[in-house]
Order: structure tokens, then C-alpha cells, then sequence
């Protein structure tokens, strides 16, 4: 394939205004970058023709870049702020929570523009056409994201796939570095891929997100149970951390995420332990030791019950 995305792997942190168009986020074929802005980007190719980034930037000026994006597919969860862009003179809004989906069947111009003093944080995926073709030649239940590369240009926003959202937040706020972290990024983009997927295909619907304020505290929880992953606070600490009630922090966590903070918690150290067993750097009783489980036997019967086999079988 020629190359598909004119978004470059980049990282860039600025700590003051500095202008876009020397950041490297975007090729030459870019035909214009206006603005400067504070804050974080990166862009990641985690498998070839598939990309995450995410970003947490302030736009003390108006924005404007003009470029041509290819037949593709992005998705973008707006976690903060806004973001909008026209797209062959059609204006598309991406709105605070949501999970948006721009589907193009060939390339087309378009114009990101804000105003000044705006800002966003969000995090996505691009995925080339082509690449997505091949997926759904490799893999039938992967064939429903093709309707959105049809007729033009689709924009979307899925409101009621709740998981697809969880899942790119959890990618932003991966506590992985190195490896670990493009490991963590590779799995949960698929896993965006075919939650997508499921979700066109007629599976149930997802409950309405929770109220605002219930996200907010949510969110945070879950940032501080990532960072603390070995060492996580009780409930009762976090909740007091937080400035709320225990009770409060217990109903917002399982009414957005579906599942108790323990059980989250449970599920990201067995995410985590079958990432370092492939790795096969350690063996199971330091892996077991360095998640906090005092007994390897512990370790192993926990992993088991939650994969369904134990961690020395894992290829």
C-alpha cells in the first residue's frame, strides 16, 4: 500500500505556545497549518495501516489545517473540550463524551477550525481503508465496519456503545510505558475494532451513558486505580481522596463501567500478568510477586479462573 494517512508517529509536549506547523504532526502533504497551541500530542502506528493518538491541547489562537484524508476509517472519543472540521464543505461536530466514527470511501479534502482559546483532549484511531478490507477478509465478524467506508463520507456518533468509549480511555490513560504500552495499545485498538463491529452488526444496545457527574468521578477513580495499579487505595481512601461518599464513588463506577471497581481492578492486573508472561522475561512466581500476590499458587488459580487456563500455558 502507497502511504495512507498524512498524520505522522510524533510525540510532542509544550509547555508554552508554540506553533503547530513545526510539530511534525502532519506530512508535506498538508496544504496548511495555522495556530499554535499548549499541551501534549502522539500518534502511534500500533500495527501497520492502523494508528492511535490521542491529545490534551489549548489553542490560545484560531486553528485552521487544511489537508486531504484518504479512504479511511477514524474514530475519535472526545474525553474534554471540542473538535470540529469540515469534510468536503460538510461540518462535522464532535461533541464532549462521545464516540464519533468519520468513515471515507476515497480522499477528500478537509479543514480542521477552531476559535481561539478553545480546547481538546480526545483520543483515536485511524485505520486505512485498505487495511480494513483485508481484516474483514481474515475475519467475517469484522466485516459490518465496511458499511461505514461506503457512499462518500459517513459521520457518526454512537451514543449507546458504551465499551468502545471505556476502551479508548483506557488507551489514553494507559499506565504502561515502553513494550508494555504499545502492547496495551495494539490489544485495546483491535479491541475497539471488534466492539465496533459487534455493536453494527445488531448486538444488544449499551445503556445511555451515566450523568455527567457520575463520568467525571468515574474517570478520576479509575486514573488513580491505573497509577496504583499494585498498591491500589481502598475504597473508603479513594472515595475520601475524592471528596465524596464511599457509596457515591461505588454507584458512579459500576453505573459507567458496568462492573465494580474491584472487579476492574482484578481484570487489569490479569490484562497486565498475560502481557509479562508473553513477554517471557519472568517466571510465573515473579510475575505473581510483582502484582502484589503473595503466594504464587494464589496467582496462578486467580489467573486461571479468569482466563480459563493457568499462567504457564500461556503462549
Amino acid at each position: 500500500m502507497k502511504r495512507w494517512n498524512p498524520y505522522l508517529d510524533t510525540h510532542f509536549v509544550y509547555d508554552h505556545p508554540a506553533a503547530l506547523a513545526t510539530a511534525g504532526v502532519l506530512d508535506d502533504s498538508a496544504q496548511q497549518v495555522l495556530g499554535i497551541a499548549i499541551g501534549h500530542y502522539r500518534a502511534r502506528t500500533v500495527r501497520p495501516h492502523l494508528q492511535y493518538f490521542d491529545c490534551n491541547l489549548q489553542f490560545p489562537e484560531a486553528l485552521r489545517i487544511d489537508k486531504v484524508l484518504p479512504g479511511s476509517l477514524c474514530l475519535v472519543h472526545v474525553l474534554d473540550g471540542q473538535w470540529q472540521h469540515k469534510v468536503d464543505g460538510q461540518l462535522n461536530r464532535y461533541t464532549l463524551g462521545g464516540t464519533h466514527c468519520l468513515g471515507l470511501s476515497e480522499s477528500m479534502e478537509a479543514v480542521d477550525q477552531l476559535p481561539g482559546g478553545s480546547h481538546a483532549r480526545m483520543a483515536g484511531l485511524r485505520i486505512a481503508g485498505d487495511f480494513l478490507h483485508e481484516l474483514a477478509e481474515e475475519d467475517e465478524t469484522l466485516r459490518p465496519l465496511l458499511g461505514l467506508l461506503d457512499n462518500g463520507m459517513q459521520f457518526a456518533e454512537f451514543n449507546r456503545c458504551k465499551t468502545m468509549g471505556v476502551l479508548l480511555e483506557r488507551l489514553y490513560h494507559s499506565p504502561y510505558v515502553g513494550v508494555l504500552e504499545r502492547l496495551n495499545q495494539e490489544s485495546l485498538s483491535l479491541a475497539v475494532l471488534v466492539e465496533l463491529a459487534n455493536f453494527l452488526k445488531g448486538e444488544p444496545a449499551r445503556p445511555d451513558p451515566a450523568p455527567r457527574g457520575q463520568r467525571d468521578l468515574a474517570h478520576e477513580a479509575r486514573r488513580v486505580l491505573d497509577e496504583h495499579l499494585i498498591d491500589p487505595p481502598g475504597s473508603v481512601a479513594l472515595a475520601r481522596q475524592l471528596g465524596v461518599g464511599e457509596t457515591t464513588l461505588r454507584r458512579a463506577f459500576a453505573n459507567v463501567y458496568g462492573q465494580s471497581m474491584l472487579q476492574y481492578l482484578r481484570q487489569a492486573r490479569m490484562e497486565l500478568a498475560r502481557t509479562l508472561l508473553r513477554q517471557r522475561k519472568w517466571q510465573v512466581a515473579q510475575i505473581a510477586f510483582r502484582l502484589g500476590y503473595a503466594n504464587p499458587a494464589n496467582f496462578s488459580h486467580a489467573y486461571k479462573a479468569h482466563f480459563g487456563y493457568p499462567p504457564g500455558a500461556e503462549g
